[in-house]
């Protein structure tokens, strides 16, 4: 909490927890951020190895110096291979986010995609955007755009791309992405088991959609979670905000004000309170009313709201803050956070 002080707005990064989640760095960020990235074909000594046939990003020199590809040719791309040997299969090495000393934690090789001429394309378009498009930030809305026109791709790998890239941007700018996807493809993508790692972006793209069929499961689904509670809770929530607005808000105030659900959902709901009120600034004003109350009588909370509040560049909540730390109920890295928040309001 202490460290997410110095970040300027919360973000939400909840994601299905059943079996699978969604991806923690994007595939577009594993290929700009990656120190060399080669296309790999069978070894002329072993079919069942790869070896590097194009270098398409670093030097000879750094290649050489890298470990052999570790990964077996598996089944099916054995018979790609066969059904066409001029196939490759995308090889990255290095990616992930790196530090200011541009060292990156993934130092090591990792299977990008076998390639198709549509994700050539894709290839080719995501790396002549490495100086416009910074790793690990997708505030960028020509990116989102970017993106969004895969999200029906009939290409699964680059339609997952686009989900990936749609829920870790900010929910104002990934809204632009609003109507994109027919009703009946979500519909679709939430009833498959196999598709639960992508519900958090298909939920959040639900919202977004106009038609009463979309409207009337969010505002079942949204409520649903609320009361008892969901693996993406988050984005059924903020979903809701999107459908019914005010509404939306009063109903989450009523289960922080209930305390009904446990501190981590309630965590989540004081998040999606502020991504609703960066969205919409015009309902900040009762989010600030359901935060004062919930300073009140949970503590606990405290932290995420005074990041709301420093987000939003308000003073409103300061005495409601101030008489938590009077009474010294939350733990010491909150109270520590909270004199943060409140240092900066005075510096200003």
């Amino acid at each position: 909490m202490i460290v997410a002080a110095t970040v300027a707005v919360p973000r939400i990064s909840a994601a299905c927890s059943v079996c699978v989640t969604l991806p923690e760095y994007s595939l577009a960020d594993r290929i700009l951020s990656a120190h060399v990235v080669v296309l790999a074909a069978p070894s002329p000594d072993n079919p069942f190895k790869y070896t590097p046939v194009s270098l398409l990003k670093g030097t000879p020199e750094q290649l050489a110096s890298l470990p052999k590809i570790p990964f077996l040719i598996d089944s099916v791309t054995r018979t790609a291979f066969r059904t066409d040997p001029s196939k490759t299969v995308l090889m990255i090495y290095g990616g992930g986010f790196q530090d200011k000393a541009g060292r990156s934690v993934f130092n090591a090789w990792s299977k990008g995609f076998l390639m198709t001429p549509k994700r050539a394309d894709f290839l080719d378009t995501v790396r002549a955007q490495e100086k416009n498009w910074s790793i690990g930030e997708t505030g960028d809305p020509d990116r989102v755009a970017f993106f969004s026109q895969y999200l029906t791709n009939e290409d699964r790998l680059l339609r997952n791309a686009a989900l990936v890239e749609i829920h870790r941007a900010p929910y104002a700018i990934a809204r632009q992405v609003q109507y994109a996807v027919p009703t009946t493809y979500l519909l679709q993508e939430l009833r498959t088991v196999q598709r639960l790692a992508y519900a958090p972006a298909v939920i959040r793209l639900m919202g977004l959609q106009s038609d009463p069929e979309a409207k009337a499961l969010v505002r079942s689904r949204y409520r649903s979670a609320l009361k008892s509670g969901s693996a993406n809770l988050t984005d059924w929530a903020l979903a809701g905000i999107e459908v019914d607005g005010l509404d939306a808000i009063e109903v989450i105030g009523e289960v922080l004000a209930s305390r009904s659900r446990p501190l981590e959902d309630r965590q989540k709901l004081v998040q999606v309170l502020a991504e609703g009120g960066t969205t919409w600034p015009e309902l900040q004003e009762q989010i600030l009313k359901i935060y004062r109350r919930s300073l009140g009588h949970d503590a606990a909370m405290a932290g995420w709201i005074a990041l709301a509040a420093k987000a939003w560049g308000t003073d409103a909540l300061n005495a409601s803050l101030q008489d938590v730390l009077l009474r010294s109920e939350a733990d010491p890295a909150t109270l520590f956070l909270i004199q943060y928040v409140l240092n900066a309001d005075l510096a200003k």
